[in-house]
């Protein structure tokens, strides 16, 4: 397993939630995510380690269009939705925007990357 590359394409991943220009676009996003995930579920088979398993099923599944949705607020290219949209929206989420709901997701996507890394730099490979 390539684990340089995975501990580089994880910390590209969690300083996304920092800062969007550290990935391009929603495709990219989701390619490298994806690839994350893939190489860590084979690395939980390979290896049989519970805890990273069970961290993978703390990671929170990200749409595209949530991820374009953060990128676009981010980078200041958000349209003020509102109206209905967001009395809807607010309601359903406990008052918060979408904007935080999407921030908390990354962040906990981020923490979680992080933690990983650790693991793998703490680990024999």
């Amino acid at each position: 397993m390539y684990f340089n590359i995975l501990k580089k394409s994880l910390q590209m991943v969690a300083d996304f939630a920092q800062n969007t220009h550290s990935i391009n676009t929603v495709s990219e996003f989701s390619l490298i995510h994806e690839r994350n995930m893939k190489m860590l579920h084979d690395y939980v088979l390979h290896h049989n380690d519970n805890f990273i398993k069970e961290l993978l099923l703390t990671i929170p599944e990200v749409r595209s269009s949530e991820i374009k949705e953060f990128i676009e607020h981010d980078r200041g290219m958000s349209t003020n939705k509102k109206g209905i949209f967001l009395l809807v929206t607010m309601f359903f989420n406990s008052g918060k925007e979408v904007y935080e709901i999407l921030k908390e997701k990354f962040d906990l996507i981020a923490n979680r990357n992080k933690t990983i890394i650790m693991i793998l730099n703490n680990s024999s490979f």
